[in-house]
């Protein structure tokens, strides 16, 4: 079981708790004074409905029993019009809470958007795509339909239930004490339903999260499923989600289909009750048609509360599970963060120096360190050169550069300055990635190259390329710059997406460019043509570059030899190959 899954399980023993709900409100209280007038007119909409059963009473017990037909036309005209009143009143409400609800989960949405661009490279490496997209967005909009009408169904049902009880008390007062009765009854209900339905609300979520994860990531990697003729397998695998997720949904089902019954059967209870006791003191006392029929209306609007806020507290439920996991993303502190007090440095010059640097991609050490004792100085401009075996420690030292991840120990400096001193934004504006398995996002080449300069003109676009010696590339799409590349840059060939990543890297203007196997998927020509034009810019900024070909690395100002996650040598390309070391043997296995 991952640490992820552990975290998850040790959640779901926790019970829901008032900070949750405190959390909610908070980001209703922007929207305190449109909620505050919709509420009210609300409490009106219920002071009014309780007119009804009065005007029924005096409609029945006055002018239709004397067959007063005109009369009974005056209160059917005020019964009407306290109808057409209360539509119209529905709609400036439903206008109001509907924009105070989508308000509010575009605010909760982007504030989970936000916090999952600030959280560490360690998050996403424990955590599964297809999790993080259900909070971003399953979680979040499991919250609209209490956020829209959450606080409106609360004060109207609310309201109607203590007005209708304190009328009925005062002009019914036979009645009242069959409904304190039966309040315990219908809390204890309630409390049980919560022991029983908010666990089931929350393997939902779980199962849920965890179909999610499966999806995402074929859909990632369908070539290796298609490769390995794997698609029954990954279908096999999803069968048993579903089934988890089935079994979860039906628990559910069931918890909520024994709740709602029981919950109308003990209110029809007290309606056929009010009707026995009513019958009898219409018989016996005299009391007319009328009262009964008020009586029981207003037992009706007592009682009806009972249910919707029944309902209601289902939703705070299933909003309550999703809200919870929400919550705890966005309290997930980065591991990577800027110390306080930082400072914008300003353009960085590009020296860099690893001191005594040890790392592992676990906080705790298991598995060992990807990086020991690792120390080296760079100044500005040169060109640095990692080598060494599959899992040596060169991309562990890039991510470190990148300050993806902190190490464990020593220290990183840039400019002789601590980069904890410096703020991770102003850093990452001053530095060129290019990846051997780059990301280009939906849309044209001049879209994506606008990715780092959002001001870019076509033909400062253009001559990027140039400077790169690869316009004859940008030429040859379909569209030149307009070129749709696709979702991950699927319309163009691996070498086209990688020129383009490389581009865009060069046009940030960077003070330290990464290069990790980023000439891997362009072909030989190609590459030469842009290692050429890399050297030929490099005085503008240092350089960083893991290549598979040792040839490629020939002219590097310092090349570092890793080992078992050490600097096992280092020094320029030939006094390198005169020692006969480590670097002899990887340039004699690999230079070919």
């Amino acid at each position: 079981m991952t640490a992820e899954m552990d975290l998850e399980e040790e959640f779901a023993k926790v019970p829901l708790t008032r900070a949750t709900w405190g959390r909610i409100l908070r980001y209703l209280a922007p929207h305190k004074k449109q909620l505050l007038f919709a509420l009210t007119i609300e409490a009106l909409w219920v002071c009014s409905m309780l007119t009804d059963p009065w005007l029924l009473k005096k409609a029945v017990d006055g002018p239709l029993m004397d067959r007063d037909i005109p009369g009974v036309l005056v209160y059917v005209f005020w019964l009407a019009f306290s109808v057409v009143a209360r539509v119209t009143v529905t709609i400036i409400e439903l206008r109001i809470s509907t924009r105070i609800g989508i308000d509010v989960l575009h605010r909760m949405r982007r504030d989970v958007f936000d916090h999952l661009q600030r959280l560490s490279m360690r998050y996403y490496d424990r955590t599964k795509q297809g999790r993080i997209l259900a909070r971003a967005d399953r979680d979040v909009d499991s919250l609209e339909h209490l956020l829209t009408w959450g606080p409106v169904v609360l004060v109207s049902m609310g309201s109607s239930l203590v007005l209708a009880f304190a009328r009925l008390s005062f002009s019914h007062s036979y009645l009242a004490p069959w409904v304190l009765a039966a309040l315990p009854v219908l809390w204890g209900l309630t409390r049980l339903f919560e022991k029983v339905g908010f666990p089931a609300y929350r393997r939902i979520r779980e199962t849920h999260s965890a179909i999610s994860s499966h999806v995402a990531e074929h859909i990632t990697g369908v070539r290796v499923v298609k490769a390995f003729a794997a698609e029954d397998r990954a279908s096999a695998q999803l069968s048993v989600l579903q089934r988890a997720y089935r079994g979860a949904i039906l628990r559910g089902a069931w918890v909520t289909g024994a709740y709602i019954p029981c919950l109308s059967i003990a209110i029809q209870i007290l309606v056929v009750a009010a009707l026995v006791l009513g019958a009898g003191r219409v018989v016996d006392a005299g009391m007319s048609v009328g009262d009964l029929l008020e009586s029981v209306l207003l037992l009706g609007f007592v009682l009806s509360p009972v249910e919707g806020l029944g309902g209601l507290y289902n939703e705070c439920l299933i909003a309550g599970a999703a809200a919870e996991r929400i919550f705890l993303l966005l309290d997930t502190s980065p591991e990577v963060a800027d110390a306080p007090g930082v400072v914008d440095p300003g353009r960085l010059r590009g020296e860099v120096e690893f001191e005594r640097v040890a790392f592992s991609y676990e906080p705790s050490g298991a598995g060992g360190r990807q990086l020991e004792d690792v120390s080296f100085h760079v100044r500005p401009g040169e060109r640095v050169a990692l080598v060494g075996h599959t899992g040596a420690g060169k991309t562990s030292i890039l991510n470190l550069l990148a300050r993806f991840y902190e190490p464990q120990e020593g220290a990183i400096r840039f400019d002789g300055k601590d980069v904890r001193t410096i703020p991770g934004a102003a850093l990452h504006r001053q530095m060129g990635i290019v990846l051997q398995e780059n990301f280009l996002f939906a849309g044209s080449v001049l879209e994506n190259l606008r990715f780092v300069r959002a001001d870019l003109m076509e033909a400062e676009a253009r001559a990027g390329f140039a400077a790169l010696g690869c316009l004859e590339v940008l030429d040859g799409l379909a569209a030149g710059l307009a070129t749709d590349v696709g979702e991950r840059g699927a319309n163009l060939s691996e070498g086209e997406r990688q020129i383009v990543c490389f581009v865009r890297a060069h046009l940030s203007e960077p003070s330290i460019l990464i290069l990790d196997e980023a000439t891997s998927a362009v072909d030989t020509r190609t590459e030469t043509l842009l290692l050429r034009a890399l050297r030929a810019l490099s005085h503008r900024q240092t350089t960083f570059v893991i290549a598979h070909r040792l040839s490629t690395v020939r002219d590097a100002d310092l090349i570092l030899v890793l080992e078992n996650g050490r600097i096992a040598e280092r020094g320029r390309h030939d006094d390198l190959l005169a020692r006969g070391g480590v670097y002899a043997h990887l340039y004699s296995e690999y230079a070919k």
